[in-house]
């Protein structure tokens, strides 16, 4: 059967000829191409400004033949063809031989310009598929018997198309030659484009932000639920909102009155907290902080009062003199256990609530001491908190992107997908750091002038630290500064750890070295590095392991894969692409 474009057939624009003809023409081989209702428009000089093919049937050893059917009366009077409307008796003049002549010039006229090496023959021909037109019957000079079908090749159109083919290769004396499959590909491909074309990041990054709006709106009614419970852990993975849900909690408290301190740990998520309008009722720390105003009276340095803080907090210090009743703890996986035991006694002591959201899979900084046997903070939640409670709805990050957080997760959610869809996340395997940081370069170069993205939604993250990094040292890319906080003109590059909490519409993640997949720290890095990415990911592998290392590598991960770097990207949900 001939391949169609479009594959479907539509309506035949009421066109009871037009019907009769696609049936026909589907009896031919699959050798043959068929185009219905083939629009396009002219320069209106060289070609006409407009027009339409009824057909146009290619094949790639006969040409090309522009096709313009017409059904019901036909007649040739007063010098011009006219066509009777069977239904109405409607008589109009038409004229089906400029309209395949018009089609023709087009498309001589696009191939000659695309493709000028490989030119088919191409000619016309008119169908009227109504009537059979007999033997020897006198025509007008420009519509030779040899060009035209009737009702009679309704039943097999393939013999009339070959004769109407090779009329005009002895009429344009064009020899016979068989175009290679690949040749006659192009000339479909010239004549008839496939393409898809996706939204930019930036536009898909609005209806992220409308999904994230609506689905923790639908949380916030969890807390409402929990009203009534003064302590609770609310675990979620990367994405499902938690961030947001324990800033609406300290808000819900406030507006009862009621002191709260909010306490987190990343310094860049603190920095950003406090820029953000709160109830004056709400304190923000973290633990730096914290440890500054409970041991204001020591003038510690910065260097050592994280160190000395915990066994003050623990040993020393005054319980009488809390001054926060409720505690409302975002990124408790990162505190030591003993602190938050502590201030859950502290919120007890003062009839007060206490809130906990935490991820076990962003647990990407050991808390535990060495040598001892203190739990860490999941461990510390499992165990003493009653009220646990889990998010499975990626509030946060696009479908395709969610996937790729998904790789990482005990179990797949099967409602953690967000419903929205963008571009799939990019895997790019790179063999040494010159080629790495060329990728890195072309990244912000793709999110700035293909993308139409701010400097500020754009991030670069390494799993590695600063000073480690192929980037260390590089002060721009693509002509575009970088820093190493956020800064107005500069695309923001910093850790995968100092990065925790936040979020970006355009993520690059990169350092990963392929080597290292197999430590759950590097998986928890890259987890915790994509989870960032709302609407793009982007990835950059060294690739720095050999063939039976990656069968290895593959056999770890559990899954059915290809030993390369297609199958990590596969398994990551990724498309792949291998720097040469």
């Amino acid at each position: 059967m001939a391949r169609f474009y479009p594959a479907f057939a539509g309506n035949f624009h009421g066109s009871e000829g037009e019907r009769q003809a696609y049936r026909a023409l589907e009896k031919l081989g699959d050798d043959y191409t068929v185009f219905h209702s083939y629009c396009w428009l002219g320069d209106g000089v060289r070609t006409a400004p407009q027009g339409e093919a009824d057909f146009v049937v290619l094949h790639p050893r006969h040409g090309i033949l522009a096709v313009e059917v017409k059904a019901g009366g036909i007649a040739y009077e007063d010098g011009a063809w006219q066509q009777t409307n069977r239904r109405t008796g409607e008589r109009k003049v038409i004229y089906p031989f400029q309209q395949a002549e018009n089609s023709c010039q087009r498309i001589l006229a696009e191939l000659r310009q695309r493709t000028p090496q490989h030119v088919p023959l191409v000619g016309k021909a008119v169908w009227f598929t109504s009537v059979e037109i007999p033997k020897g019957k006198p025509l007008p000079l420009e519509s030779p018997r040899d060009i035209i079908l009737d009702a009679g090749d309704l039943r097999e159109p393939k013999a009339k198309l070959e004769k109407i083919y090779s009329y005009w290769r002895k009429l344009f004396r064009i020899p016979e030659r068989v175009q290679s499959p690949s040749v006659f590909k192009q000339i479909v491909r010239t004549l008839q484009p496939v393409f898809r074309i996706v939204e930019t990041i930036s536009s898909t990054s609005q209806a992220v932000e409308q999904s994230t709006a609506r689905l923790t709106n639908a949380q916030f009614a969890l807390l409402e639920y929990l009203t009534d419970q003064r302590t609770a852990a609310i675990h979620g993975a990367a994405g499902t909102g938690k961030s947001l849900l324990a800033a609406e909690k300290a808000r819900m408290l406030a507006r009862e009155g009621q002191k709260v301190l909010y306490l987190c740990f990343n310094e860049f998520l603190f920095e950003r907290l406090r820029s953000c309008h709160w109830d004056e009722k709400i304190t923000i720390h973290n633990e730096r902080t914290l440890a500054e105003e409970l041991m204001s009276e020591r003038n510690l340095p910065l260097t050592t009062v994280l160190r000395e803080f915990e066994a003050f907090f623990q040993n020393e210090f005054d319980d009488t003199l809390w001054e926060y009743p409720n505690i409302v703890v975002d990124e408790a996986q990162d505190f030591p256990s003993a602190l938050l035991e502590h201030l859950a006694l502290l919120a007890e002591l003062h009839d007060g609530a206490f809130y906990l959201f935490y991820d076990r899979g962003q647990t990407i900084i050991s808390r535990r001491p060495t040598g001892q046997t203190q739990q860490t903070a999941a461990e510390w939640i499992d165990a003493h908190m009653d009220c646990r409670l889990v998010l499975y709805r990626n509030c946060r990050n696009t479908a395709e992107i969610g996937r790729t957080v998904q790789s990482f997760l005990a179990g797949r959610h099967k409602n953690y997908l967000n419903a929205i869809h963008g571009k799939k996340p990019r895997a790019v395997f790179v063999s040494d750091a010159e080629a790495l940081a060329a990728a890195a370069a072309d990244f912000v170069r793709r999110m700035k002038s293909e993308e139409k993205l701010e400097l500020q939604d754009i991030v670069i993250l390494t799993v590695s630290t600063l000073e480690k990094s192929v980037l260390a040292g590089v002060t721009s890319l693509a002509g575009i500064p970088l820093a190493h906080q956020p800064a107005e003109g500069r695309v923001w590059f910093t850790t995968v750890r100092r990065y925790k909490g936040l979020e970006a519409k355009a993520v690059l993640l990169m350092d990963v070295h392929v080597s290292k997949l197999m430590k759950l720290t590097c998986q928890r890095l890259v987890y915790v590095g994509s989870s960032r990415a709302s609407t793009y990911l982007e990835t950059i592998f060294l690739n720095d392991i050999s063939s039976e290392q990656y069968l290895i590598l593959v056999e770890s991960l559990d899954a059915d894969l290809e030993p390369s770097p297609k199958g990590v990207a596969k398994w990551l949900g990724m498309e792949c692409n291998i720097d040469a």
